[in-house]
């Protein structure tokens, strides 16, 4: 295959080849390139792929396999990284991004159910009718997810999710959250992500309680004057007012992740999303 000149002095020195980042598949990067059937590659297309492939292995690293449960999901992640990660260089170097609906309806019905199995989705992916944010979030590993309509929730295929830190916070308040969730269980972190869920009712005066459109007006994290330091500060009030209520150890675990997730957002400043 050809490369772009540029990219030489980046990541192909002339004495070597590329180094897949740590805990990659056995596949070279070179190799990857070559499967995808192009003929140049930008150096900036190459970092993006790469920083993708990253936050993949990051991501599968962090599965939980503890668990006999677990383990079929881990089994189906592992057998679909190599034909997932050649999708996701491919959707990269076609520049997919901009138009994934388009791209995801030149993909094999193989294709599309390497996909659905790695997003685990139930049902078969139908490209036509998706909106351009499950599109894409289909073509993304799924801690790089983007929230495009910034309503505070991720469409991926048709399947919509939540999680926390929001995918449109600063970067550093994900910083943040990750030092504060350090060594925790997967469970333990869900539970106190749990915390952060916008509420997506709203009751009027007479008690009836109706549910709330997904919309950026509505997502509490998108207001001009949220502030994520007010915000945990509120969350750790609202948890001692429950002590009681609550089970010694969770409440324990969840003010000491709140604390610390506290302590890190001042450090770093402003915590404002923007």
């Amino acid at each position: 295959m050809k490369v772009d000149p540029t990219i030489n002095s980046q990541i192909l020195p002339s004495n070597s080849t590329p180094a897949a980042p740590a805990g990659e598949p056995t596949a070279s990067f070179d190799s990857l390139m070559g499967d995808l059937g192009v003929d140049t590659i930008t150096a900036e297309q190459a970092e993006e792929i790469s920083s993708l492939r990253g936050s993949f292995m990051e991501w599968r690293g962090d599965l939980d396999t503890t668990h006999p449960l677990n383990l079929p999901r881990y089994e189906a992640v592992v057998s679909e990284t190599e034909p997932f990660l050649q999708i996701v260089g491919k959707a990269v170097i076609e520049g997919a991004h901009s138009d994934p609906v388009a791209f995801l309806k030149n993909l094999s019905q193989g294709e599309l159910e390497t996909l659905r199995v790695m997003h685990s989705l139930a049902d078969p992916i139908e490209p036509e009718g998706l909106s351009r944010e499950g599109a894409l979030n289909l073509l993304l590993p799924i801690n790089k997810r983007q929230d495009i309509d910034n309503d505070g929730f991720t469409e991926t295929g048709k399947a919509v999710g939540w999680s926390f830190p929001p995918p449109n916070a600063p970067q550093s308040v994900h910083d943040a959250w990750a030092t504060a969730t350090e060594g925790m269980s997967m469970q333990d972190r869900l539970m106190a992500e749990a915390m952060f869920m916008p509420l997506m009712v709203k009751v009027d005066e007479s008690g009836n309680v109706s549910e709330l459109a997904r919309s950026e007006a509505n997502n509490p994290y998108a207001k001009t004057d949220f502030s994520f330091s007010r915000f945990v500060e509120e969350r750790l009030d609202s948890l001692d007012a429950f002590k009681l209520q609550m089970d010694p150890e969770q409440y324990e675990l969840q003010k000491g992740a709140l604390s610390k997730f506290l302590e890190e957002l001042n450090t770093a400043g402003n915590a404002e999303l923007t």
